[in-house]
Formats: structure tokens, sequence, C-alpha cells
């Protein structure tokens, strides 16, 4: 259970490979250091041992001198010291003639032959029972005038090596304990503050599955760990949006579908029943039509939707004249127009007109190539078209303009009526959202069309913005203009 968090595992992995490390570490820093004690040992006796084959040398002159002999005595027990090594002189016969120490009276045979012979000895013993105690021997002969004349030997007390070495290695384990337990601490904060965020994530994410989208993961780093936080919390957002979309969705589709499902049903049960007269019943089955036929619209925009979603839906491409286009879309709405008492004010000549002029224009014959999907841009136009009818006040001019600007045909269709607040601008093109909802005199729409135009003109890689400001200064008129571009041909 232990090993199953991200924490455990990385703390018990560091911590291994710490120990691990520290440990072989250690070993090898104790072998090197007992190596270099008995090589620094070993150095010093040959460095000594020049002085000592010269001063023995200047003996084999002045042999007969008890003065030298005592001051080369004396100065071999100060050697002794500085060595911290037993030292014993002996000459070709084997007989001890100078040494430092009392407990040695002879040396062993087979050492003294080799080093007689000519040749360096290093051997560890108790040097034929004369010590209690290991002792590392350091054989060297002695020449002088060219001549082997005796040899020197070097005895160092191995448990006193022992002791330097364990001093060394006492030091050195005290330097790894002590890195080692910081590097475990640091290991465990360093495992902690990388374990935290990613718990607080699985927890966010078990919130998140269980409904509540509420919750965020603080993002305490700009490293990998905090990227995936921050890109958690945009998925989270993201989603939180999707779900808040969804459920006004299904809101207003159940309110879009039952308010002219209920018309249908109560109109169809009076006329069965005989409560309406059978003098009214033509006038109440074209209500019951005109519900049917809005509530068919509304399916078949919301199909649209969700197919236009999908990444299947095709544009059929090709070139077209869009003044030609909006011709056709104008005339398609001309029993509106007549019926709200609405003048068209097209200026397709290729010029752009912003002026709020309520004189109708007779709309030029210069065409306007562009490419995109005729059927679409055609439904874009209607929708736009039919919402400035829509939202009008009779007597006034629907402005319809076509322009070239940077490289791009520009539409742009404007009425005046209540026009829209600056709160609402935002949202106009959002699904089943209505401006104004308490005050607008046209109900029969369902909120779907705008967003319709926002999904083909993104669906091309195109912009469309609103725009709605006072057409007079004082009135309670507002001339709204929607604009979209599409490519040239």
């Amino acid at each position: 259970m232990f090993f199953k968090s991200i924490f455990s595992r990385l703390f018990f992995t560091v911590t291994t490979i710490i120990v691990i490390v520290v440990t072989i570490v250690s070993l090898v820093m104790a072998l090197f250091m007992y190596n270099y004690t008995v090589n620094r040992q070993i150095q010093t006796i040959s460095e000594l041992s020049e002085t000592v084959e010269l001063m023995t040398g200047a003996m084999q002159i002045q042999e007969n001198d008890n003065r030298t002999r005592q001051a080369f005595g004396y100065q071999l027990e100060v050697w002794s010291k500085v060595v911290h090594a037993d030292i014993i002189i002996v000459n070709l016969d084997g007989d001890i003639t100078e040494k430092s120490t009392n407990s040695v009276d002879s040396v062993p045979q087979e050492m003294l032959d080799f080093v007689l012979s000519g040749d360096t000895i290093k051997k560890t013993g108790d040097f034929n029972g004369a010590y209690d105690e290991k002792v590392m021997t350091v054989g060297i002969p002695v020449y002088f005038n060219g001549n082997i004349v005796g040899g020197m030997f070097f005895n160092s007390m191995v448990p006193r090596m022992k002791r330097t070495f364990a001093d060394l290695q006492l030091q050195l384990l005290s330097a790894c304990l002590i890195s080692m337990a910081v590097a475990c601490i640091l290991v465990y904060l360093e495992s902690r503050k990388l374990s935290r965020p990613i718990n607080r994530i699985n927890s966010v994410a078990r919130d998140i599955a269980a409904g509540n989208f509420g919750g965020r993961v603080r993002v305490d780093s700009m490293d990998e760990i905090g990227q995936l936080a921050a890109s958690f919390n945009f998925m989270a957002d993201s989603i939180e949006d999707l779900e808040n979309q969804r459920s006004s969705f299904v809101s207003d589709v159940s309110h879009e579908l039952r308010t002219p499902m209920t018309s249908i049903t109560g109109f169809v049960q009076s006329i069965l029943d005989g409560t309406i007269p059978e003098e009214k019943r033509e006038y109440y089955l074209k209500i019951v039509l005109d519900e049917s036929k809005r509530l068919t619209k509304l399916v078949n925009d919301m199909l649209d939707m969700s197919r236009m979603s999908s990444d299947k839906y095709q544009l059929t491409i090709e070139a077209f004249d869009l003044n030609e286009l909006v011709r056709v879309a104008i005339v398609g709405l001309y029993s509106k127009i007549e019926e709200h008492n609405l003048d068209i004010s097209f200026n397709g000549d290729g010029e752009y007109d912003d002026s709020f002029d309520e004189e109708f224009d007779e709309p030029e014959d210069e065409p306007l190539m562009v490419i995109a999907d005729k059927d679409s841009i055609k439904r874009v136009l209607i929708n736009i078209i039919d919402n400035a009818i829509k939202f009008s006040y009779p007597n006034t001019v629907i402005g319809i303009n076509t322009w070239v600007a940077d490289k791009k045909a520009h539409v742009s269709i404007g009425n005046f009526g209540i026009g829209i607040d600056g709160a609402d601008l935002s949202n106009v093109f959002n699904r089943f959202y209505k401006t104004d909802r308490s005050r607008g005199k046209e109900r029969s729409g369902a909120g779907l069309g705008l967003s319709l135009v926002k999904n083909i003109l993104t669906l091309h890689k195109q912009s469309i913005w609103v725009e709605s400001v006072k057409a007079k200064e004082g009135a309670d008129v507002k001339y709204t203009k929607f604009t979209f571009t599409l490519e040239l041909a």
C-alpha cells in the first residue's frame, strides 16, 4: 500500500539511489584512504632512507668513533619518531649495528637475504616474534661506493596505521551520514512538492466526475507540474462551459419545443371537442400550421447546428456574384418586407455607404465575385435580413452595402429599431440567445438564426461583428448593423 503513491515510490527510489551511491563512494574512499595511508608511509620511509643510507655510509668510514655512533643512534630515534617506525641497521653478516628499539634482536633470515641481494622488500608480520602486534616491514639495501654494505629495516605498527585510517574513515562516514540525511530531507520535501499538486488534480478530477465543476487547482509554479495544473484548469473551465451550455441547451430546447406543441395540442383538442366554433376553425388551423412550421424550422436548425459541429460537414466552395445573391435573398423576403412597411436600400456598386439615408437606392449591375459555399452564404443573408425585418420600426429602411476592403469582400446589413444594448452585443451569436426578451416584439424565433450564421462564417474562416448606435441624438432609435467578410474570387 505504501508504494502505490507517487510520493512513496519517488521518495523510496531516490533515497535508495542515494544510499547505494553513498555506500559505494564510502567503500571506494575507504579503500583509497587505506592505500593512501600505506603508500604515504612507504613514501615517507623511502625519502628518509636516503638520509639513513648516507649516515650509514659515513659510519663505514668512522666505525671506531664512539661519539659518531652515539650521534647516529640518537638520530635514528628522532627519525623513528618522525616516520612512526622502528629503524634497524644490519651489516653484510646480518648483525644489527644500530637500532631505534630494544625489542628487536635479530632480522628474519629470508628478509635479510632478500635485502642483501639488492632488492627492496615490503612484508607484514611479527618480525620473528619481536612484536606482539603485526608490523609492516620495509627493507631497503644500503649502498656505499656502489657496493651493498648492509640493509635497513623500518617496522611500522599496523594497529597505529589502522587507527589513523579509522580516524579518517570515521570523518568520512560522518560526512557521508550528514550528507545522506540532508539529501533525504531534500528528497522528501521535493517529493511532497511534486506529489501535492498531482493529488490536488486527482481530487478536483474526482469532483468534476461527480458533477461538481467549480473546483480548480492552484498553480504554484511554472514548471511541467504547474503547466499541467494550468492545462487542467483550462480543461475544467471548458467542461464547465460545455456543461452550462448543455444545460442551457436542454432547457431552451425544452422551452422552445413546449410552446408550439402546447399550442398545437390545445387548438387541435379544442377543434375536436367543439369548443372552437365552426366559423373560427380555419383561423385556428392556420395558427396550428404556423406553429407546425415553426416547430419544423426549429428542429431543422438544431439538426443543422449539430451537423456543422461535426468534422464530416463539408462546404461546397464555388465562385459566384455576391451582389446577385443579395438580390435573390431580398426577393425571397419581399413579402415580409411589404408586410412590415419597410424599404430596402442596397448599394452594390463596390463602394461602402454608411449613411442613414432612408431613400431607396436602385442596385447597380456591377458584380462582386467571391469564393464560398453559395447556399450557406444565401442562408446567412436571409437570416440576417429576416432578423433586421423583425426588429425594424415600421416605415424605415433596411440598408445593405457590399464593398471591398483589405483584400476581402464585406457585406453589411443594418436596420432602424430598438437596437441592441452593449451587454447583449457579445451574446447575440450564442444559441437560443434573444436580446431584450421582456420587450422584444418578435417572439417567433428560437434564437438559433444568428448562431447558425456565426457557425457558417466560422467554417468559411471569416469574421462577423455587430454594431448598434443611436441613429439620431435624443431619439429612441438605434441603427443596428451586422457586417461579415468573404474571400474574393
